[in-house]
């Protein structure tokens, strides 16, 4: 099926055998924690959300929680949310707006670097804690809009973390652009089961057969990259040629025709020029509308790409939109996570654009919204039942992982076996082994 393989820093993997305890064992988790989660850069949240100084939202991760604020001066820092007094968290809220972090204990208040200024009863301490019980740092960096915390003593950098990632993805615009949606699933599968679902399109024309209306999962580009990240480039504006070409634009591909100002009737008979005249329209009316292309070539106009930057954070993106997509290890339940999707759209400088140029209509946005949306946790049930929606992709992929946590537990299997259109999930597992010590 795959198109083409390309190696950054890495040999193509062979493909082997992946061991289904690593997805059930409760063992797992502590040597995840101490080999992975403690190791990497993990990716936080978004600049947009710590705009403006006392503004901080907290990231769980494990049994860790780390607070993100910008400070008086406008910088961002990270810290363990603990009180440096009897271990209270400080923040109970998710985010919000401070002058200053107050326990609610014993009323210790910490500025917005972390420097404790204010001790009730200082009198009764030997020393003065206020000298040396600051809030625990954790190391920050951002990359285009995203902040990413790592909780090691003495951090690689987050470039040289990211590689190769940060000028393949240049050209996009992800810090301009604007949440609309803020999703948490719970999830009775694994963290690793979600990240191999999104490392891998050989389930595709199973799973999704909408896809085959919109993008050509045949003709995929692959990227593995070194320190276990991966790509994928799938054509998009098109239809999958393993089955029959249609006559007419597809239902999906009349939409995106309109949203550029091009009339599908024109394409009756041409279907597969609709993805090069999508590119070709774009590049010459986007900067009225709005939008500037400028640093992308015409196949990323048109196309979808999806990224998995070790080890659970996966973007999903095209020039007007990026999902993020992040699987969280649960505290104590192997066989749960907690799956957060981040919806962001790109908005033009000019109304027009938003009813004619992609992603706007993908979520039924179409301006931008007054406020920051609060997010929706929910359970995996809400979604099979129709209560809830994570759109309709994303949907088919929760309806089935659950079973295929459940699968993992029985003794009818022992290990799992990967052919080539999983080469991307190879990847992923041969660094985890790396980490882990488990090869």
């Amino acid at each position: 099926m795959t198109r083409e393989v390309v190696c950054h820093g890495v040999e193509a993997p062979d493909l082997g055998l992946i061991g289904v305890t690593r997805y059930i064992e409760g063992d797992t988790l502590d040597i995840e924690w101490e080999h992975i989660w403690r190791t990497q850069w993990l990716l936080a949240g978004l600049v947009s959300d710590v705009r403006e100084p006392g503004e901080f939202f907290v990231f769980e991760i494990g049994p860790e929680q780390i607070l993100v604020t910008r400070t008086a001066k406008g910088d961002l820092k990270a810290f363990y949310n603990v009180c440096q007094h009897r271990g209270n968290r400080l923040v109970n809220e998710r985010s919000g707006r401070a002058e200053d972090f107050r326990c609610l204990y014993h009323a210790w208040t910490y500025d917005l670097d972390g420097e404790l200024k204010g001790v009730p009863g200082l009198a009764n301490f030997s020393q003065d804690p206020r000298q040396t019980r600051p809030l625990k740092p954790v190391a920050l960096d951002v990359w285009n809009g995203l902040i990413f915390v790592h909780l090691g003593a003495e951090p690689p950098t987050l470039e040289s973390f990211l590689g190769p990632v940060t000028d393949l993805l240049s050209g996009y615009q992800f810090a301009q652009m604007t949440l609309v949606q803020d999703q948490t699933v719970d999830i009775a599968c694994n963290w690793k089961t979600v990240v191999d679902n999104f490392s891998e399109l050989y389930h595709v024309d199973f799973l999704h057969p909408q896809h085959q209306r919109m993008v050509d999962c045949q003709n995929d580009l692959v990227r593995l990259i070194e320190g276990g990240h991966t790509g994928v480039e799938v054509p998009g504006a098109t239809v999958n040629p393993k089955f029959p070409i249609p006559e007419e634009p597809t239902d999906i591909q009349s939409m995106q025709l309109k949203q550029v100002g091009l009339d599908p009737s024109d394409y009756v008979g041409r279907v597969m020029d609709i993805r090069e005249a999508i590119q070709t329209q774009k590049r010459e009316v986007g900067s009225s509308l709005g939008f500037d292309y400028s640093g992308l070539e015409n196949h990323q106009l048109s196309d979808v790409w999806q990224y998995n930057l070790f080890p659970n954070a996966i973007l999903s993106f095209t020039p007007e939109h990026l999902w993020i997509l992040r699987p969280r290890p649960h505290t104590s339940d192997p066989n749960r996570c907690w799956f957060d999707k981040l919806s962001l759209l790109l908005f033009p400088e000019t109304e027009a654009g938003v009813q004619h140029i992609g992603g706007q209509t993908r979520h039924g946005v179409m301006q931008k919204p007054a406020q920051r949306p609060t997010r929706d946790c929910f359970e995996a049930l809400a979604v099979k039942q129709g209560h809830k929606s994570m759109t309709d992709t994303i949907d088919q992929d929760i309806s089935l992982l659950e079973e295929v946590q459940a699968g993992m537990t029985s003794s009818g299997i022992d290990d799992v076996v990967l052919g080539h259109d999983e080469m991307r999930m190879q990847h992923f597992h041969n660094h985890w082994e790396a980490l882990v010590g488990e090869g």
